[in-house]
């Protein structure tokens, strides 16, 4: 076991229900996630929300432009100190870093003070291990913080919220049933992409979205 995988599952011990996965995702989750900005052409402002270790950090690392702008936010102390001493001070990060194009957010993304900033918005938050009025918060916050036709990704395991509904303990489903209405919703009316990756543990969907009736545009 790596030593980021292992600062993350203690981390996910500690904190389960902000860490919300048991592993750091896989290569290919990372660039199913990336996918949209990496068929991007020309300057963009990238968000990366829930960073964990940076294996999606190192991916977005890879395929930003000279011009490109990259905030990382990441909320567990333990966590931040891994993308410290790993990704950002990694080239090509640590040059783009110094340069001032990268920054390391130390905060919850309802910190963050952003208003139709972000082309994309790529997110690693557990948002099924959270309750709706938190889901319904950091989603606002990200719908804000986008420019009109930006692209929020993020992702889910399978199969993970029906079993949070069907068998788990009571007060997981009462949790977990309102934040599973409330997704199925949002994926309904603004996902444009969904990809399988099944070379990740759990497998998960990737999923893509525009907000064409954006919070900032109201």
């Amino acid at each position: 076991m790596s030593r980021n995988t292992l600062t993350f599952l203690k981390t996910y011990i500690s904190s389960p229900d902000v860490t919300g996965a048991v592993a750091p995702s896989s290569r290919g989750l990372a660039l199913a996630l990336t996918s949209p900005l990496r068929a991007h052409k020309g300057p963009a402002r990238i968000l990366e929300v829930g960073a964990g270790t940076g294996p999606v950090t190192r991916v977005i690392g890879e395929c930003m432009g000279p011009d490109d702008r990259l905030d990382v936010c990441e909320i567990q102390p333990e966590l931040a100190d891994v993308l410290e001493r790993g990704p950002l001070s990694e080239e090509p990060l640590a040059t783009a870093r110094k340069d001032g194009r990268v920054r390391l957010i130390r905060a919850p993304i309802q910190e963050v003070d952003a208003t139709n900033t972000y082309d994309f918005v790529i997110s690693g938050l557990p948002f099924t291990a959270f309750r709706l009025e938190l889901v319904r918060e950091i989603v606002d916050v990200i719908r804000r913080s986008m420019k009109p036709g930006g692209v929020f990704s993020y992702f889910e395991y399978i199969a993970l919220r029906a079993l949070g509904r069907n068998l788990s303990p009571k007060a997981t489903r009462q949790r977990v049933g309102p934040v599973s209405e409330f997704l199925d919703e949002m994926i309904a009316t603004h996902q444009i992409k969904r990809q399988t990756v099944m070379l990740n543990i759990p497998p998960a969907y990737a999923r893509h979205l525009v907000f064409t009736d954006s919070q900032n545009d109201e």
